[in-house]
């Protein structure tokens, strides 16, 4: 072999050496990182030394959400003579939750409070007709770990209905709903929520003169839920 070959053969192979060790030593620092960062999310320790709070430990969560209730069942806000009481006075509408707060446990159940308001349909009885509602919630999640962590929902409460945040009528409510949640980060869920509500409003007569009886009225809820987790 000609020298000049020989010498740019050995200048290869020295070279090819070089670049293997970098690699190796880059991969190292690599692995290295993701397992800290995987002991980081797991409740160890960061790459700085700094203690995590572990995620299963109990931690207050908190959010707001979008909302939409459906009227399935009006009772005496919608009268069976309209002859008599010529306009419904509860439609369908949407509003906010906000705030909602509760206590998560270290197992599957959440604990909580929430208030909602929104504007429903009244026809023209009403300029602004406002539902509200003030009720405690209690989840339980199950399949927990996963992606998406599905939750039953129960709720007690009471509920006012009028106009423009006056309260002309107002009765218990109870819900049931099933949902969803899943993590943005460490700290960040998103999530949803679609429920049957049952309200029993007491008898009054409207802003308009019209008497309205007392009765249950029905509701199918949707809500979108933006919900922060803050350990303790």
């Amino acid at each position: 072999m000609p020298p000049c070959h020989r010498t740019l053969r050995a200048g290869f192979v020295r070279s090819f050496r070089r670049r293997l060790a970098g690699f190796a030593v880059g991969s190292s620092v690599v692995g290295v990182s993701l397992v800290a960062q995987a002991q980081s999310l797991d409740g160890s320790v960061d790459p700085s030394g700094t203690t995590l709070t572990a995620v299963n430990n109990p931690f207050i969560q908190y959010g707001v959400a979008f909302t939409t209730e459906f009227v399935v069942g009006t009772g005496a806000l919608c009268s069976a003579n309209p002859n008599v009481v010529p306009q419904c006075l509860l439609g369908s509408g949407g509003g906010l939750v906000f705030p909602r707060i509760g206590w998560r446990s270290s197992g599957h159940w959440y604990l909580g409070g929430a208030y909602e308001f929104s504007k429903q349909d009244a026809g023209t009885v009403y300029l602004l007709p406002i539902l509200q509602q003030l009720r405690g919630e209690a989840r339980y999640y199950f399949l927990d770990g996963h992606v998406g962590t599905p939750f039953f929902e129960g709720t007690l409460g009471v509920a006012g209905y009028g106009n423009e945040w006056t309260v002309d009528s107002f009765g218990p409510e109870a819900s049931l709903a099933i949902g969803v949640e899943a993590q943005l980060s460490r700290n960040t869920v998103v999530g949803a929520t679609f429920a049957y509500r049952a309200i029993h409003f007491g008898g009054f007569t409207d802003t308009a003169g019209n008497p309205r009886g007392d009765g249950f009225a029905q509701l199918l809820g949707l809500n979108i839920l933006l919900e922060v987790r803050d350990p303790y």
